[in-house]
């Protein structure tokens, strides 16, 4: 008998495969489409890599302002050609059934159901455990527009499959996915618009985030609607009429050639036989776990996607590891979400750790400082030409305690990790801007902008009055 069966073969399940089975566990993966989940094949990889090659051919168009004169040209289907080379490079690499094999799990290829509270049918096999784990991941949400279905569209699980670049695209959604796809397919040549439902793009993160990044995509040429709704799609020979209308104005048309559907993810649950397990989930939003991710039958866990929360990688991964701690040894671990970064990869990129600033006003009140440098400060920005941006440190109490940092800039992707290092082993703003660091660096603009807590008791009318007396 194994001591965990997954259900789900994407990051949770890699990290389930090969940390627990070195920890001498028997652990049984099984995937219904292919190991690596929407990471590898639909989410990260393709769209970094995607990202990537786009950076290139925009630096190549622009880099007469360098000094050097080049046009790129582009050969899109060679493009998807090198987003496929890396997904296959990492697939063999990390996620390979014959690697998880190395590492001593086991694989079933074929897709998973419930038979009872305490057994899993799979190809007409009935297997049990001592313990599971519900890793099935998301597909994408999509909207209920009139016209949407019928003119067809695509989402992240197909637009990496395209051979030929749409000339003209919609980009239904205005967070992560449509940002980051949306201005990819921009610089590889495609007219893009980006239509957001709400008031600003990101809305997950501080809300001066999304106000940065949209005007950094408008100056660079897309296209931008926000408070819009999409009232229709229509066939028009062999484009998409869509029907918009803003909270100000008359509806009016845009038209397109592909719509690329970003408006969120939705948990994949059906089919699981949850009903049969015990197992309680609202339909379409998420399984029911507590806070060491047990699920209401005590034998069954779950952990990423599918219990709608933090939709990343790395906190699947992190949320798998908790589960080998629970369903392996004695006691329970809580899984703590206090200090989950996230980072949005367009150009400039988007970090966020913590607190936004409303939030940090409504918890801290008058106590909360917020301290700003642009990245125009920064003089590894100025070297470089990268210099749109700003980065953001809120910190509350006399000892400056950071409850939050927010990064719009070239590099905040990495920058960020430096910030949830300096949290959680409880750096104070001004310890933090007490610190060496390496010149000229981006870096160094975290240092910059928690050096703002010098300034801040600098500025006191009484410390100025008693420093002037000093140097009378």
């Amino acid at each position: 008998m194994d001591d965990l069966l997954v259900i789900g073969g994407g990051s949770a399940g890699i990290t389930f495969a090969k940390f627990g089975a070195s920890l001498g566990a028997k652990i049984t993966v099984i995937e219904a489409n292919k190991l690596g989940g929407d990471c590898t094949w639909t989410g990260c990889v393709p769209s970094k890599s995607l990202i990537h090659a786009a950076k290139i051919a925009h630096t190549t168009a622009t880099a007469a302002r360098y000094g050097i004169t080049a046009q790129p040209s582009i050969d899109f289907a060679a493009v998807m050609g090198y987003v496929h080379s890396v997904q296959q490079q990492i697939y063999q690499h990390d996620d390979a059934p014959e690697v998880l094999h190395q590492a001593g799990a086991r694989v079933i290829e074929g897709r998973a159901r419930f038979y009872d509270d305490q057994t899993v049918e799979v190809n007409g096999e009935l297997l049990r455990a001592k313990h599971f784990c519900i890793a099935t991941g998301s597909h994408p949400k999509i909207p209920t527009i009139p016209g949407l279905a019928e003119a067809g569209y695509l989402t992240n699980e197909d637009v990496f499959l395209l051979e030929q670049l749409p000339k003209r695209i919609v980009v239904l959604g205005g967070g992560p996915i449509g940002c980051e796809l949306g201005q990819a397919l921009f610089r590889l040549g495609a007219e893009v618009t980006i239509i957001q439902q709400g008031p600003r793009l990101l809305p997950k993160d501080d809300h001066a985030m999304g106000a940065a990044l949209a005007q950094a995509l408008k100056a660079e040429g897309l296209q931008i609607y926000l408070n819009t709704k999409t009232l229709k799609v229509e066939l028009q020979a062999d484009a998409k009429q869509l029907t918009i209308q803003t909270a100000t104005n008359e509806p009016q048309t845009i038209v397109a050639d592909a719509i690329l559907v970003a408006a969120g993810r939705t948990p994949n649950l059906h089919n699981l036989g949850l009903d049969a397990a015990g197992i309680l989930y609202d339909p379409e939003q998420r399984i029911h776990v507590d806070q060491y991710l047990r699920t209401s039958n005590p034998r069954v866990f779950a952990c990423g996607d599918v219990i709608g929360r933090y939709q990343f990688t790395h906190v699947a991964a992190q949320e798998a590891g908790l589960v080998l701690r629970n369903a392996l040894f004695p006691g329970q671990s809580a899984m703590k979400y206090e200090l989950v970064p996230w980072a949005t990869f367009t150009d400039p990129e988007v970090g966020h750790v913590g607190l936004n600033e409303d939030q940090a006003r409504a918890k801290y009140g008058s106590s909360l400082r917020v301290y700003e440098l642009p990245w125009s400060a920064n003089d590894r920005a100025r070297t470089e030409d990268s210099t749109q941006g700003f980065i953001k440190i809120l910190a509350v109490g006399r000892k400056e305690q950071i409850v939050g940092v927010h990064i719009i800039g070239q590099g905040a992707g990495d920058m960020i990790n430096a910030a949830v290092l300096a949290m959680g082993t409880g750096v104070s703003a001004s310890k933090l801007g007490g610190l060496i660091n390496v010149y000229p660096t981006r870096s160094q603009g975290l240092k910059m902008t928690a050096q703002r807590s010098f300034t801040r008791w600098l500025e006191k009318p009484l410390l100025q009055r008693a420093l002037r007396w000093y140097f009378r």
